[in-house]
This record gives C-alpha cells, structure tokens and sequence, in this order.
C-alpha cells in the first residue's frame, strides 16, 4: 500500500495504472504530440516533480516507471507522464469538490 506522499499540488495515494491504447492516443491528440521518450529535464517541466519526489513515487507504484536507455541515460513515456499528470488533477479536483 502506498504511503501517501504529500507534494505542494496535493496528495498522491493512488497506484498507477497504464492508460488504455484509446486514452494515451487521445492525450497525445490534445497536447499535438506523438508518442516519445521523454528525458528527465523535459519530465521535471511536465511534471514539476523532482528527481528524488519522482523515484520516491516509482518506488511506491504511484508514478510512471522510468525506461533505461543505457548505463546513464533514462526516459519516460510522454503518454505515460499525460496520463499521470490527467489522473493527478481528477485526484485533486474530486478532493476538493468532497472537502466543499
């Protein structure tokens, strides 16, 4: 079970699951993006998170997994990081709306 970790956007309990082939075609047609590997500078702007926050979520299965490139090199996928950031806000949306 993951322990919630409270970040300055809310709280992030929930495991992530992978978006289905439809949602992540459908992400990508909103921001006008392809599918493609994301490097860690670009992951930080999407996300806001930091390096030691985002392995901190992958460790608990909250946050998408990194792939490794090489030996020094990792990466995202962009549809993956979408979908993270697209289920962060209904999290947050909902909590607010249960807390009025």
């Amino acid at each position: 079970m993951p322990i919630p970790i409270r970040t300055g956007r809310g709280t992030m309990t929930a495991q992530y699951t992978q978006p289905t082939p439809e949602k992540r075609k459908e992400l990508l047609q909103i921001v006008g993006e392809s599918d493609r590997l994301v490097k860690d500078l670009e992951r930080k702007k999407l996300t806001t998170l930091s390096r030691t926050q985002t392995w901190k979520l992958e460790k608990q299965g909250v946050h998408p997994q990194r792939v490794q490139l090489s030996t020094n090199s990792i990466a995202w996928l962009l549809s993956d990081l979408l979908w993270f950031i697209y289920k962060q806000v209904l999290t947050n949306n909902t909590d607010k709306n249960s807390n009025s």
